[in-house]
C-alpha cells in the first residue's frame, strides 16, 4: 500500500512538476514583498547602574540592597516590569513624550497609547549591576523620548517611594511620642508621690512591702523612659531618611548611558529570515496539498500494481512506450528511380510490417 501511495504521489508531482513549484515561487515572492514593505524600525536604549551599597547609605544605615539570591540588576528589571503593568506609572512616562496629546482623545485612544508604550518598551539585565532600557518603533524621536522618560520616571518613583515611607514613619512616631511622654510623666509623679508619702527611714531598711512598691515604680519610670527614647530615636531616623532619601536614590541608581536619537533604522536579519522561512513553509505546504490532492483525485490506472490492487486482476500485457517515427521525404528523382513493387513485394512488405508492429508485450 505504501508503494502505491508513493508511486501515485511521484506520478502526480512529475506530471505537473512546474505547476506544483509555482506555489513556492509565489510564496517566496510574496515574502520578499512583505519584508520590503515592513516600515523601518528605530531603536534607542539607555543603561542604569544599580549600586547595592554607597557611602551615604552606610553612614545613615539605609538598606538599599536586595535579596542575596537575586542580583541588583535583576531585581530592578522585575520592579520596572511590574511598574509598567500599572497605568499610573505608564501615564507618568507618557507625560514627557509626544504621545501626551493623544491622552485627551478619549478612553479608546488612552488605552491604545498605553498599550503601544508597553509594546515598544523592554528591559533586561546586563550583568549584575547594569539595567538596559530600550524601545523599538517607527519614530526615532518617540523611542528616544520613551526611554528617557522611563528612566527618569523610575528614578523619581524610587525617590518618592522613599520619601513617602519616611513621612509615614515620621508621622507614626510623632503620634507615639506624646502619649509616651505622658506615661513617663505619670510614672515619675507616682514615684515622687510614693517617696513623699514614704520617706526613707532614719534607721534601718524599708519594710519589704514598701521596697517592692518602690522597685515597681522605678521600673515603670525606666520602661516609660525607654519607650520614649526609642520613639524619639526612630522619629529622628525617619527625619534623617526623609532628608537623605533623594541623595541615596541618586547614588544607588545612576544613569551612565543616556539614550541617543537613532539616526539609522535597525535591520534585524533574524526577523527577515524568520519571515521568509514562514512564507517558504506556506509555499511548500500548498505544494504538498496540491500533489496529494492531484494524486487523490486521479483514479486512472497508470501502473500494473494499480490493476492488481484496484481491480484484483492479473496483468497479462502492457503497452510499451514507443518513440514516434518520422519518415524521410523522398525527392522527385529518388521517387522516379525507385522500382515499382510487385504484388509479391507488397505481400512480403505487409507481412514484415505486421510482424514488426506487435504492440503487446507478455508479462511474466
Amino acid at each position: 500500500m505504501v508503494r502505491i501511495v508513493l508511486l501515485r504521489l511521484l506520478e502526480s508531482y512529475f506530471r505537473h512538476r512546474w505547476l506544483y513549484v509555482l506555489p513556492i515561487v509565489i510564496a517566496v515572492v510574496a515574502g520578499g514583498v512583505y519584508v520590503l514593505s515592513i516600515p523601518p524600525e528605530y531603536s534607542a536604549s539607555g543603561q542604569i547602574y544599580v549600586s547595592q551599597t554607597n557611602l551615604l547609605a552606610d553612614l545613615t544605615s539605609s538598606n538599599t540592597s536586595g535579596s542575596w539570591w537575586v542580583s541588583a540588576a535583576q531585581s530592578t528589571v522585575t520592579e520596572i516590569d511590574e511598574l509598567m503593568g500599572t497605568q499610573a506609572f505608564v501615564r507618568t512616562v507618557i507625560q514627557k513624550t509626544d504621545l501626551e496629546q493623544d491622552m485627551s482623545a478619549g478612553p479608546d485612544a488612552v488605552a491604545e497609547t498605553i498599550s503601544y508604550v508597553r509594546d515598544i518598551l523592554s528591559t533586561q539585565a546586563v550583568g549584575d549591576k547594569l539595567v538596559e532600557i530600550s524601545a523599538t518603533g517607527d519614530d526615532p524621536d518617540l523611542v528616544y523620548q520613551v526611554v528617557t522618560s522611563t528612566m527618569d520616571a523610575y528614578v523619581q518613583w524610587k525617590i518618592n517611594s522613599g520619601y513617602q515611607e519616611s513621612i509615614a514613619a515620621r508621622t507614626f512616631f510623632d503620634n507615639l511620642i506624646t502619649p509616651y511622654q505622658g506615661e513617663l510623666d505619670q510614672a515619675r509623679n507616682d514615684l515622687v508621690a510614693f517617696l513623699s508619702a514614704h520617706p526613707t527611714p532614719v534607721r534601718g531598711d524599708r519594710p519589704p512591702a514598701e521596697q517592692m512598691e518602690l522597685d515597681r515604680l522605678q521600673q515603670a519610670v525606666q520602661a516609660a523612659d525607654d519607650r520614649l527614647s526609642t520613639a524619639r530615636g526612630n522619629e529622628e531616623s525617619a527625619r534623617l531618611s526623609q532628608v537623605q532619601s533623594e541623595s541615596v536614590t541618586k547614588q544607588t541608581y545612576m544613569v551612565i548611558d543616556q539614550p541617543q536619537i537613532p539616526q539609522e533604522a535597525a535591520v534585524s536579519s533574524k526577523t527577515i529570515i524568520s519571515n521568509m522561512a514562514i512564507f517558504l513553509v506556506v509555499g511548500i505546504f500548498l505544494m504538498v496539498v496540491g500533489v496529494a490532492g492531484g494524486a487523490l483525485i486521479d483514479r486512472s490506472l497508470r501502473f500494473p500494481i494499480d490493476v492488481r490492487h484496484g481491480l484484483s486482476l492479473p496483468v497479462l500485457a502492457m503497452v510499451p512506450v514507443g518513440k514516434p517515427l518520422i519518415p524521410a521525404v523522398a525527392t522527385a528523382d529518388q521517387a522516379a528511380a525507385a522500382p515499382v513493387p510487385t504484388s509479391v513485394d507488397r505481400v512480403s512488405s505487409d507481412e514484415g510490417t505486421q510482424g514488426d508492429s506487435s504492440v503487446l508485450q507478455p508479462q511474466t
